[in-house]
């Protein structure tokens, strides 16, 4: 009994993978999503997706980046200083701005820019995977349409082996059709959107504390100024 039970499990499993139904959705889905997004916002959603298994933005090593900034900015000044960027892409334009330009609204207007950017990025890609999820349950009822035309009766052929393959060729491309857009796509989405908006959380606040301590230090800078004015 034991023995049989084991056996029907591998023969259930296989009953439920249909390589052609599910080539039809997943392809089918792929096309038209970049059709409709465009190739180029199609592979940046896919990007994005494939960043979700690598680690978020690291505060720690971030922070201990502009600290040294800071460091070398009050030594040398800002445009002597030749500090390491931060190895966030975001924070180290801001950086460079800063060591370029040498204010506090060259700082604010990079942070802005960048943040919009990021902003951008992160709804197209949730776009996509959301679109991608709307598309997934048509191309299981195209796969399933088809799998229906396989019905017409076929001459000296194993009609009824023909014909319960056409229908579970048809319920399983509905199948894989739900299942990609709720178990895949729209998750896709959701994850996108949370991971950036933690990301984002984290550099503002690292942003905004490199932002206070210039401010910091350019206010003593020109209170000193004003104390060597008055003794002289």
């Amino acid at each position: 009994m034991t023995a049989s039970k084991g056996a029907l499990m591998p023969n259930t499993i296989m009953s439920l993978f249909d390589p052609g139904a599910l080539g039809v959705v997943m392809a089918g889905t792929a096309l038209a999503c970049a059709a409709r997004c465009g190739w180029r916002d199609f592979g940046a959603a896919l990007r994005q997706a494939g960043g979700l298994v690598r680690r978020g933005f690291n505060s720690e090593t971030n922070r201990k980046a502009l600290a040294l900034a800071l460091t070398a900015i009050h030594r040398d000044g800002s445009h002597r200083a030749n500090p390491a960027l931060p190895p966030d892409r975001s924070l180290g334009l801001m950086l460079e701005a800063y060591l370029r330009h040498g204010t506090i609204e060259s700082l604010s207007t990079a942070r802005r820019t960048q943040r919009a950017i990021h902003a951008a990025q992160q709804t197209n890609a949730a776009q996509v995977f959301a679109w991608a999820g709307e598309l997934a349950p048509v191309f299981g009822l195209i796969g399933t349409l088809y799998a229906f035309t396989q019905l017409a009766p076929i001459v000296g052929g194993d009609t009824v082996r023909l014909t319960m393959q056409a229908i579970s060729t048809a319920v399983l491309s509905t199948l894989y059709g739900a299942l990609l857009a709720h178990l895949l796509c729209f998750p896709l989405a959701t994850a996108i959107t949370r991971r950036a908006a933690r990301n984002e959380s984290a550099r503002e606040a690292l942003a905004e504390w490199f932002i206070d301590q210039i401010a910091k230090a350019a206010t003593l800078a020109q209170d000193r100024r004003a104390q060597l004015r008055g003794v002289a």
